[in-house]
């Protein structure tokens, strides 16, 4: 009897998925090949058969990531009815707000914590910081708003110092989009 055929594309995304689950409940630190392996019910040959390193599926997973997290942020940009509430979309797909998005988030600071000793990985991290940078400054200097570059990157910053209550219980989701509000409404 033959075995039935394998389609790799959905396999890769079923471990990148586990993979994701796993770094989201327990950091970078348990995402191995085997706990992959482990969890998705598949021997470590097979995970290794996608994924040579852990830096290879970690990639990935970032990729993965910051592909959908790019897709919902221009479907949420785009239907915002003004610049400013374009980049408040922009940022609020940026921040934990539901489960998606903190499993997000959390995937993407341990690649960014394992990037500070990687330069593959910190290079791939440099140029989607860049292209987010670059994204919103367009944003602010069609709105005319002074320094763009500037306020682009104080946005940026806004957002990854409003992730960190949510991220640790200290703010509820109301508070940090107010917070949120209240930037935008100062700039513009």
């Amino acid at each position: 009897m033959t075995p039935a055929p394998v389609d790799h594309d959905e396999r890769r995304a079923r471990l990148t998925e586990v993979l994701l689950a796993v770094v989201s409940e327990v950091g970078l630190e348990g995402a191995s090949i085997r706990a992959v392996a482990a969890r998705a019910g598949v021997s470590i040959g097979t995970v290794q058969h996608y994924f040579a390193t852990k830096d290879d599926m970690l990639l990935y997973a970032y990729r993965h990531v910051g592909q959908d997290l790019g897709d919902r942020a221009e479907e949420r940009a785009n239907a915002a009815t003004s610049v400013k509430g374009a980049i408040r979309e922009v940022m609020l797909e940026l921040l934990p707000l539901d489960a998606r998005r903190m499993a997000a988030l959390r995937v993407a600071l341990a690649f960014a914590t394992r990037a500070i000793t990687t330069p593959a990985l910190a290079e791939e991290l440099r140029k989607d910081s860049l292209e987010l940078q670059d994204a919103i400054t367009e944003a602010f200097a069609e709105a005319g708003v002074a320094e763009p570059a500037r306020e682009a990157m104080l946005a940026i910053a806004v957002t990854s110092g409003l992730a960190e209550p949510l991220l640790f219980g200290t703010g509820t989701a109301e508070e940090v989009v107010a917070a949120l509000d209240a930037y935008l409404d100062r700039v513009f």
